[in-house]
């Protein structure tokens, strides 16, 4: 049987479409971030592993619980973004987040990095 080959790169996969629920895509990444919860103005390191313009999962050490109201600080492509939102599942050290009412400029800057990661030329950076 012939191997499969990606056009992708290992960073990025990309999820089955008969296992897809959701309607929004989503990449996964590898980015720190920090997060601050319920505004108690201590801030908390996290690494971000999947990013959607409908939310996004992080794992951290700090144990959450779904409702928790969450201030997340990331860079994407170089620019700041602060986002609000909320836990809605966890999973062991995994948290899923929910955005809470996305500016249309950060839907934008999720929009172009998810599309940057599907189909950026990947011979134009040798």
């Amino acid at each position: 049987m012939a191997q499969e080959k990606s056009i992708f790169n290992s960073s990025f996969s990309v999820f089955d479409q008969a296992k897809q629920k959701r309607k929004k895509a989503r990449v996964r990444l590898d980015v720190a971030g920090s997060f601050v919860l319920n505004k108690k103005g201590m801030s908390n390191q996290c690494k971000l592993i999947d990013l959607g313009t409908g939310g996004l999962t992080f794992q951290s050490n700090l144990t959450l619980y779904p409702g928790d109201a969450l201030e997340m600080q990331f860079k994407l492509k170089e620019k700041a973004v602060n986002i609000l939102g909320e836990i809605v599942r966890t999973a062991g050290k995994d948290a899923i987040m929910r955005y809470s009412d996305l500016p249309q400029e950060t839907v934008d800057l999720i929009q172009e990095y998810i599309h940057s990661a599907f189909f950026e030329d990947k011979t134009k950076k040798k």
